[in-house]
């Protein structure tokens, strides 16, 4: 028996769905117009339409922007869900063969992309030159979500990754090094360990990085951070470098970050950790739906051995 027409469905597309899911992850309808490629207007145009055919209103308008109203917020997660499984429909459909090949969106952490990036593009344009490559660099939370959205393929963090939904392999281990001033007291020291942390000129990345988080993990819990260290301090790995070579703290840095060319600069230095078990533990990461599942675990393999570095100078004494 055929639904009455004010419950048909023939009206209602997935892209009318992505444009009520963009709206909710944005919270305004402008940029969630700018985010889907489309006009305001039009954009608008269609959720009504959608909320017509619901016989409900998902979203309150306002000056400020807009958000789900009691029963939109009900709902949206039905619409993800719906959204999401059209998708694995699609990638279970066009699963591809035995080689990876076009597109494929990379996502990659902000504190590890400009110091791996070499090493990744030198291998797949060797080994996969049939792979058209999209990089995005974000914090990852970010990069879990648009892994999760269907907006990446792949991302490339560190490890563990913090959905179900998500498969992993690991790729390399990077241990932390700390960048001191070569004027302050632990520049003499050949090696640290994570008590030398637990002072007043520690600096942080701002919230969100990932690395800011394994910082202050290493620290005694029982000694209160600088009361500087609650607002935002550097922006990036470089910013902090810099930061460090002005003499105006110490930093848990990657190594990858410090290992090249530290000594060079002249300004400061990189001395490891006694526990060479301190650092993070790189992988990359897919959907668990995706069929291409055994090729991207192929390339994790392939990127298994890790990043070529420099043969390290033996710590000063």
């Amino acid at each position: 028996m055929s639904l009455p027409p004010s419950r048909s469905l023939a009206g209602l597309t997935l892209r009318d769905l992505d444009y009520v899911l963009a709206v909710s992850r944005t919270g305004h309808f402008g940029r969630a117009a700018h985010v889907c490629g489309v006009s305001q207007p039009g954009l608008s145009e269609q959720i009504r339409k959608v909320e017509a055919l619901l016989g409900c209103t998902l979203f309150e308008r306002g000056r400020r922007g807009a958000r789900p109203t009691r029963r939109g917020a009900a709902l949206i997660p039905l619409v993800e869900r719906i959204v999401r499984d059209a998708h694995v429909l699609m990638e279970q459909a066009h699963g591809t063969g035995h080689t990876l090949a076009g597109p494929l969106a990379l996502g990659i952490i902000p504190t590890l992309a400009p110091y791996y990036m070499p090493t990744l593009l030198r291998h797949i344009r060797a080994a996969h030159p049939d792979i058209a490559l999209r990089l995005t660099e974000d914090r990852t939370a970010d990069l879990t979500r648009h892994l999760l959205d269907y907006t990446l393929d792949i991302v490339i963090a560190a490890m563990p990754a913090p959905d179900a939904g998500i498969a992993t392999a690991v790729l390399f281990f990077e241990p932390f090094r700390v960048l001191v001033p070569r004027t302050h007291p632990l520049a003499t020291k050949s090696v640290l360990s994570s008590a030398d942390l637990d002072s007043a000129d520690l600096m942080l990345l701002d919230p969100g990085h990932c690395l800011r988080d394994q910082t202050v993990s290493l620290c005694d819990p029982s000694v209160p951070l600088h009361p500087d260290l609650d607002g935002p301090i550097a922006t990036s790995v470089e910013m902090l470098r810099y930061m460090v070579d002005a003499g105006e703290g110490i930093a848990v840095m990657p190594a990858l970050a410090v290992d090249t060319d530290t000594e060079a600069r002249g300004f400061s230095r990189a001395i490891p950790f006694a526990s060479p078990e301190i650092g993070r533990t790189i992988g990359l990461w897919w959907r668990a739906t995706d069929p291409r599942a055994p090729l991207f675990a192929q390339l994790a393999r392939e990127l298994g051995a890790g990043p070529k570095r420099p043969a390290q100078k033996k710590p000063e004494r």
